[in-house]
């Protein structure tokens, strides 16, 4: 199994949507997956001319030569596809939609239909799964509803969206058992998914459970409330 994850975070390696997927692939890994990460935001990765080339000149290709080049292979040789964004106002970053915007390639033009929902073919028939991570530097779950709308068009196997996102990045010692309880989550799920194609409802509950209460968060900011 491939398993390929796609960082939208600018700030890549180090970000805590990083540490999130780099968790995820680390369990999946643990089950004899093979995994990949990429950092959008080290690739250039020009914005989607709309021309449709890709479909009707150069099947498959995009006529632009840039940064998603290798970033088309990965995403079409993978079983398992991982887009991960925080929440930039209430959506995924322009980094990840304007990748997301260049996966034009890999569909055609060509109608299917489910249910009352129309949407195009795949340029090659083959199963892909995929798997959306969100987190987000404010406490509650409100801040998710925009980009849960943006992934539900891909119809991901597993979500996992993470409020208080900021404690994943402190060395606080206070708060670290917490993070590495919640990262082990992570990892037991990219596991599961990898082993035995789901993730269990009690790993699921771990990975929802809260880091911190919502006033200690806001201390924690130190952004106070009105």
């Amino acid at each position: 199994m491939k398993m390929t994850a796609f960082n939208g975070s600018p700030a890549g390696a180090g970000s805590a949507t990083g540490r999130i997927l780099s968790a995820f692939l680390e369990g999946a890994e643990r089950a004899g997956a093979e995994t990949a990460l990429y950092h959008l935001g080290d690739y250039e990765i020009r914005q989607c001319r709309g021309c449709f080339a890709c479909w009707f000149q150069t099947p498959g290709r995009c006529v632009q030569r840039d940064g998603m080049e290798p970033l088309l292979r990965a995403c079409l040789a993978a079983d398992v596809v991982c887009f991960g964004s925080p929440v930039y106002s209430w959506n995924m970053t322009a980094l990840l939609k304007n990748f997301v915007d260049r996966l034009i390639p890999l569909k055609s033009p060509r109608l299917v239909q489910t249910g009352g929902d129309f949407d195009m073919a795949d340029a090659v028939q083959r199963p892909k799964r995929h798997v959306a991570v969100a987190n987000c530097g404010f406490p509650g779950e409100n801040n998710f509803s925009i980009i849960k709308a943006a992934f539900s068009c891909c119809d991901p196997c597993l979500e996992i969206y993470r409020n208080c996102g900021r404690l994943l990045t402190t060395q606080n010692p206070d708060v670290r058992p917490a993070v590495e309880a919640y990262l082990d989550a992570v990892r037991q799920a990219g596991f599961q998914l990898a082993s035995a194609g789901e993730v269990d409802r009690d790993v699921r509950r771990r990975l929802e459970a809260p880091l911190m209460s919502t006033e200690d968060y806001v201390r924690f900011l130190g952004m106070g409330t009105l």
